[in-house]
């Protein structure tokens, strides 16, 4: 199995050489290039926790295949969900529901940090497509490979947008302390 330590650490020294080059030009502050690298440790924790780890080795696959391992797509809304909640089993019911609210509170969080004249609607609109990519990546690698090591579920969708909508929430919730703290970039007012 291709694990994500390799893409995290690529992605990272992308973060840190685009960002770290604009800072030693001094296009962007060292609180602009503090939180841009910040951001590159989230998006490299996001693809490392999402798309891998990632099987590449053909007898791992036929096995996977054969035992009929490959895990179902949903394109139905709130039937994952549904299933988890019939288990009764609460580790898959906070992993399902839980974790993927909570891997896009960041997004939802630094959006409007980043970028100080971002509107809200765009914000979510931002994480829908973030998630989406995500889920057809792992929709279009199940049929590469020949079965589903990640599934396409609309539910991980849907999840992942109402955390990039508390992510911004906090943000709104915390404005006036960051703002005090000058710990925004050209920020107006929430």
């Amino acid at each position: 199995m291709l694990n994500g330590v390799f893409p995290s650490i690529v992605i990272i020294i992308c973060f840190a050489l685009i960002f770290g080059s604009k800072f030693l030009k001094r296009s962007i502050t060292g609180l602009q290039f503090f939180y841009w690298m910040i951001v590159g440790l989230y998006v490299a924790g996001l693809v490392s926790v999402t798309l891998f780890p990632f099987p590449y080795q053909k007898f791992l696959i036929d096995t996977m295949i054969e035992d009929k391992l490959g895990l179902p797509n949903n394109y139905i809304p709130f039937n994952g969900i549904k299933e988890a909640i019939q288990t009764g089993y609460y580790p898959v019911i906070i992993k399902q529901i839980g974790g993927n609210i909570l891997l896009f509170i960041p997004l939802g969080f630094a959006l409007p940090i980043l970028y100080s004249n971002i509107k809200k609607k765009k914000v979510i609109l931002i994480s829908f497509l973030v998630s989406l990519t995500i889920e057809t990546t792992q929709l279009i690698a199940g049929k590469l490979i020949g079965y589903n090591y990640r599934a396409f579920d609309v539910d991980d969708l849907m999840m992942n947008t109402l955390g990039a909508f508390i992510g911004l929430i906090i943000f709104k919730l915390l404005f006036t302390f960051l703002k005090k703290n000058n710990l925004l970039i050209n920020q107006k007012s929430a």
